[in-house]
């Protein structure tokens, strides 16, 4: 029907059906600005009361019954929002958050979104991220006593945490591709997860699944901080099993050979392996519980290693000292040769110049003459030279400080009240001219103070230099050594046991208990002696074995 057609009975015209109405938008600040005002009268005016309102001093739900609620509702935005507050809350205040009391509902509602469809294709969570999360809330969890009691007494939970031990990605050898990220990630959080609930579980008994589990875990990674908690947890599920049938029995050969191989790496104490060496001497001492020791030393090659590196690991990592250690003494010569004689005498500083031109003559040549000049029953300087010398470091001070040089005839006579032992003399050369000196001084390499010029001056005859030590160094062999000082092992006696040190002994002290292991260690103890000399704190530890050791 045309616009220009008459509407037939029962039909309504466009224009009739629709209405066009002019908009005009208000900005953005017009917005603001109303809004802004609107907030200061509600706040403003007093006679609106409000109740329950966020907001308007109400504080709203609290945080249990929004976690609660949130859950109940299954809305994902809500639940991701809980997840992600509670990973927050459950590392900052873990132990607020009590699975035994008010949050006991959490647990139900973290074991949903743990199992996940990744490794678990009967379970209803799809989302990878969710299982992450609700794996790092039960891992910060189970760090506090009581929650980890719940969540190893919850069968639920270890048979989500099993179907993560057993994913068939994790137990393959191309676990290590980068696509597998989240896998790991998750990995790590479950062991953290089993580490603290393991205490709670022990003794377990053999072919115990989750130990199980760990054991073909441990066959396949190579991450040394998974194999550390494998054997700390092991050990832990092997405590205080002392009977047939327990979690021990269920161990193979191959898995020893694994555990003590990793004792080796004692060998370089600059390594950063002690957490692996001290988990694996935990794991070993557990294990040799209830007569087990003939079976680990069933095996040669374990034998060996273990009567190897034990002894060593009772010192291990320890900074004790030895012969060896302690610098020795160092041989020195005897100086023969005189040091060099200079031609004029030194420079002098300006502080002792300074000190000089406050002393009146004759004093004052006096002491220039003991700072720049040493007494050398062998030495001899020219009276000329002397002069000169004299003058030339006083003269610019003649005119701006008035001072007075003592005449050529009175600074000669001077010198032997300087130097008692010095002298005045004329000496004829080869060639027939006379030659004016002061016979027993020479010039100094360095300026000299003067109180100390003036001791040096006036001491006896025979030590006034080392010029006149040459007849007693004469008589000397040409070098000295000093004694050599006996080590004192009290020096040690300072030195604290580490927990390496500690579990070793104990691991020695366990297996000597045993024929197969005496027999092992008979013939070491002069070695465990040697250490003990090194360590005196070590005897109270090894003690009880070098009693039941032969030598």
């Amino acid at each position: 029907m045309s616009a220009l057609e008459t509407p037939q009975k029962g039909q309504v015209s466009v224009s009739e059906q629709s209405h066009v109405y002019p908009v005009n938008p208000e900005s953005t600040e017009i917005q603001e600005s109303k809004f802004i005002q609107n907030n200061k009268y509600l706040k403003n005016e007093h006679q609106f009361t409000y109740y329950n309102v966020p907001g308007a001093n109400y504080a709203g739900p609290s945080q249990l019954k929004r976690y609660q609620l949130a859950f109940e509702s299954g809305i994902g935005d809500e639940v991701d929002f809980c997840l992600n507050s509670l990973i927050g809350n459950s590392f900052t205040h873990g132990k607020e958050i009590n699975l035994k009391k008010e949050y006991s509902f959490l647990t139900e509602y973290l074991i949903y979104y743990l199992n996940c469809q990744t490794f678990n294709p009967c379970a209803e969570n799809k989302d990878m991220d969710k299982s992450l999360g609700s794996a790092l809330i039960l891992r910060n969890l189970a760090q506090d006593i009581d929650n980890s009691q719940v969540i190893s007494m919850n069968m639920q939970i270890r048979d989500v945490i099993l179907s993560i031990l057993q994913n068939p990605i994790i137990l393959q050898d191309e676990f290590s591709d980068p696509q597998y990220e989240q896998c790991k990630e998750l990995l790590r959080y479950t062991m953290d997860i089993v580490e603290a609930i393991s205490s709670y579980l022990a003794p377990v008994p053999a072919e115990d699944p989750l130990f199980m589990s760990l054991i073909s875990l441990l066959r396949t990674v190579e991450d040394r901080s998974t194999i550390t908690t494998i054997f700390r947890s092991m050990s832990r599920m092997m405590y205080n099993s002392k009977k047939e049938g327990d979690a021990p029995d269920s161990i193979e050969d191959d898995v020893l050979d694994t555990v003590v191989s990793f004792l080796a790496l004692s060998i370089d104490s600059q390594n950063d392996s002690d957490e692996l060496i001290l988990t694996s001497l935990d794991f070993l001492y557990q294990f040799i519980q209830h007569s087990r020791v003939d079976r680990l030393l069933s095996s040669f090659e374990r034998a060996q290693v273990l009567g190897t590196f034990l002894p060593k690991l009772l010192v291990f990592k320890l900074d004790y000292k030895t012969e060896l250690t302690q610098p020795l003494p160092m041989l020195q010569l005897i100086q023969r040769v005189h040091d060099p004689i200079p031609d004029n005498p030194p420079v002098f500083p300006d502080e002792l110049i300074a000190s000089l031109n406050q002393l009146p003559e004759p004093d004052r040549a006096t002491a220039w003459i003991r700072c720049a000049f040493a007494a050398d029953l062998g030495g001899d300087v020219t009276q000329i030279s002397l002069w000169r010398c004299y003058e030339t470091q006083f003269a610019p001070f003649i005119g701006t400080q008035n001072l007075k040089l003592l005449p050529a005839v009175d600074f000669i006579k001077n010198v032997q009240h300087a130097f008692p032992r010095s002298s005045a003399m004329v000496i004829t050369l080869d060639n027939g001219t006379k030659k004016f000196i002061i016979k027993g001084i020479r010039p100094r390499v360095a300026a000299v103070g003067i109180e100390q010029g003036k001791n040096d001056a006036l001491v006896s005859g025979a030590s006034i230099t080392s010029r006149g030590n040459w007849a007693k160094y004469s008589k000397m062999k040409d070098s000295i050594q000093e004694p050599y000082k006996l080590f004192q092992y009290n020096a040690n006696s300072h030195l604290q046991l580490n927990e390496i040190n500690t579990s070793a002994s104990l691991l020695l002290k366990q297996m000597v208990c045993s024929k197969s292991g005496l027999d092992l260690f008979t013939g070491r103890k002069d070695d465990l002696i040697d250490k003990l000399l090194l360590v005196p704190n070590l005897l109270p530890y090894i003690y009880d074995v070098l009693k039941r050791l032969p030598y």
